[in-house]
């Protein structure tokens, strides 16, 4: 699955720029006065939703989440680390790895 990871990906990757348009809606749901939580959970539906389609029709009925989750905690614990240089990793890292045996 072609994927851009950080420290990888250039910002001008259609992916990139893709995930820029739907951050530009997030942003302007926020300034309508929208609240995060509400916002962030559709993010996440829509993430989802998109990604079971894609998969299902790449892997069909013997799709496996697994790769899309790896691929999202990575993502996630990135971003953790650019908004919030400061925070400690180590918990979201045990939480990752608490999920991915779980898979």
């Amino acid at each position: 699955m072609p994927s851009d990871l950080p420290g990888d990906h250039r910002d001008d990757t259609l992916s990139v720029r893709i995930a820029n348009q739907i951050i530009d809606v997030a942003n302007a749901r926020l300034q309508d006065g929208a609240h995060p939580e509400e916002v962030v959970q559709g993010l996440r539906h829509a993430a989802a939703n998109f990604s079971a389609f894609v998969e299902s029709h790449r892997q069909g009925k013997d799709a496996d989440p697994g790769q899309v989750i790896e691929e999202f905690a990575r993502l996630l614990e990135y971003y953790l680390g650019r908004h919030n240089p400061d925070a400690p990793a180590e918990g979201l890292e045990k939480l990752i790895e608490q999920a991915k045996s779980e898979l």
